[in-house]
């Protein structure tokens, strides 16, 4: 391969690649498949709580496994609970937030 078709090929790929993200982001905006995340602070304190709910030191593993099940149902529980109803109410949440911890164990 010559370098003017490295350079036509790299050209063609990055133009290919620029249509398609701005395809798939119209996409997205068109039929509203963002998640609405919560504030990064919010998100934090859900999942501080989450993983340290105990009043003892825990071993690595078990935060490790903590994390990850924390992690895993608070994007189950943004995907249906925006942060308004958050905001509103809290019980709810919490309530939505055990069920997709358990899913996520």
């Amino acid at each position: 391969m010559t370098n003017k078709q490295k350079v036509t090929s790299i050209l063609m790929a990055l133009t290919l690649g620029g249509v398609a993200g701005h395809n798939i982001d119209d996409i997205v905006e068109k039929y509203n498949l963002q998640v609405d995340r919560y504030p990064i602070k919010v998100e934090y304190d859900i999942i501080y709580k989450c993983i340290s709910n105990y009043d003892k030191p825990i071993s690595r593993k078990v935060y490790l496994n903590k994390k990850e099940v924390c992690t895993c149902a608070l994007e189950k529980v943004e995907l249906e609970y925006d942060y308004t109803n958050y905001q509103i109410d809290y019980i709810k949440f919490l309530d939505k937030f055990e069920i997709k911890a358990n899913e996520c164990m």
